[in-house]
């Protein structure tokens, strides 16, 4: 099998485990606990900014589209443009970073260097706020216009101070078994050319 076929195995395949993470869900007020967000920025640091968003991207078309891959088990149009919409574009945003920052996967990485600890590390944190900005934004931009405005502190209490002790927790998984994966990926996707530079 070449490598564009297997790059588009690869980023199917994680489309397909963001898509999964709809069935892990615990209810946290407006917002809950998924592991979807965990596995669009794994999506990314994985295969780098482009691949990994690729996945995302794949995911946010099949849940518009009225699959039901959105956090509950739910799908449409109405979830995307809804209050928590925002997040959903974090995925997208937060693959692409945390995959820019991390780069491709390379066969001549030392997985547990200082310097590859602090890049995926790096990466994966930034890739995890990314994916609040947009959510925050329009969480607050769809309550102003529902005429139940709430202010930055009252977002932050409802959108980011409950999912930080669960999020940390999955950071430091994304970590890990970015650590520990990225070599085996990096078997399959580098080319001749890439071990060649």
């Amino acid at each position: 099998m070449n490598k564009s076929t297997l790059s588009a195995v690869f980023i199917a395949l994680f489309a397909a485990l963001i898509c999964f993470g709809c069935f892990i869900s615990i209810p946290v007020g407006l917002i809950p606990i998924t592991f979807q967000n965990m596995f669009a920025i794994m999506s990314g640091v994985m295969l780098g900014g482009f691949s990994g968003a690729a996945s995302a991207a794949i995911f946010l078309v099949l849940g518009s589209l009225g699959l039901p891959v959105f956090s509950g088990v739910k799908g449409g149009l109405a979830v995307v443009l809804g209050p928590t919409g925002g997040f959903l574009a974090g995925y997208l945003a937060g693959a692409l970073i945390a995959g820019l920052i991390a780069g491709k996967p390379r066969l001549e990485e030392k997985n547990l260097s200082p310097k590859a600890v602090l890049k995926i590390s790096l990466a994966v944190i930034l890739g995890f706020t990314a994916n609040y900005i947009p959510g925050i934004w329009r969480f607050m931009s769809v309550m102003e216009a529902s005429g139940s405005a709430k202010t930055l502190s009252e977002t932050l209490n409802l959108c980011l101070i409950p999912f930080i002790p669960g999020d940390s927790i999955k950071i430091v998984l994304t970590i890990v078994l970015s650590l520990l994966l990225r070599p085996v990926i990096a078997r399959y996707l580098t080319s001749d050319e890439d071990t060649e530079e």
